[in-house]
């Protein structure tokens, strides 16, 4: 009898190590996939998309957003929903098939100005106010190629870290 339950405890035992280190790799996974995710910047997708304040339609509604194209930041995924920081900060969640993977945008958080060329001398092409979301092709050297097909207009516009939000700027090497 004393062995049986000898092997069961040992068998229980392995068990359950077993179940801690799954445990503890699958956090380790999810917590890199976060990681990379909190490097992203989408855009919304729809023009009637609902943030809330946790994964799940039981969830309260934090903001219902009726800027399509308006930049997020990803933060984490949990199955079918974003974790994601909107312009002005606030944080919540967002359903997949309401982020679009395609089409990047950036808003200006203040007045600026579009340049022909990556140089502060080039000529002006635009005006933008505060506000205004763009599509944007890359961004370089503290520069962004910035595009309205709206208005047809397609230049470049300095990143000085505080006049625009949605993109990262690559430092040359």
């Amino acid at each position: 009898m004393n062995e049986l339950l000898n092997i069961f405890f040992r068998a229980t035992y392995i068990i359950l190590l077993n179940i801690f280190v799954f445990t503890f790799i699958t956090s380790i996974a999810l917590t890199e996939e976060n990681i990379k995710a909190s490097q992203l910047f989408k855009s919304i997708k729809s023009n009637n998309a609902n943030m809330r304040v946790g994964p799940g339609d039981r969830f309260e509604i934090l903001w219902n957003f009726k800027k399509k194209g308006l930049p997020i930041k990803i933060h984490k995924k949990f199955e079918y929903w974003y974790q994601i920081e909107t312009p002005d900060g606030s944080i919540g969640w967002m359903r997949d098939y309401l982020i679009s993977n395609k089409q990047k945008t950036i808003i200006f958080l203040k007045n600026d100005n579009i340049h022909k060329n990556k140089d502060e001398k080039s000529n002006i092409i635009a005006n933008v106010d505060k506000n205004s979301v763009l599509i944007i092709h890359y961004c370089k050297n503290k520069w962004c190629k910035v595009e309205s097909k709206k208005y047809k207009i397609l230049g470049f516009v300095k990143n000085n870290n505080n006049n625009i939000w949605g993109a990262y700027v690559s430092n040359p090497k």
